[in-house]
C-alpha cells in the first residue's frame, strides 16, 4: 500500500541545518521550493525516486 504523504530528512544547503519535509507521494510534480525554517532561505526540493514500497529519495540545492 502506498502512503499518500512520505516525511524526508534533509541538510540546509544554505546554513547547514537538518529539517524535514513532507512529500507528497500522489503528486506527479517532481520539484518544488520551500524556505529554510531556520534562515528563510529558498532550497530547490527535487524527488529523484520513491514509489509503492520505497521511501522517496530527495535532493536539496540552493536555488539560484
Amino acid at each position: 500500500m502506498t502512503r499518500l504523504i512520505e516525511f524526508v530528512a534533509f541538510v540546509c544547503p544554505w546554513c547547514g541545518e537538518p529539517g524535514e519535509i513532507t512529500v507528497d507521494m500522489v503528486s506527479e510534480e517532481q520539484s518544488w521550493v520551500e524556505d529554510c525554517g531556520v534562515c528563510c532561505s529558498p532550497i530547490v526540493f527535487r524527488r529523484l525516486s520513491g514509489g509503492d514500497d520505497e521511501p522517496p529519495v530527495v535532493e536539496a540545492q540552493r536555488e539560484s
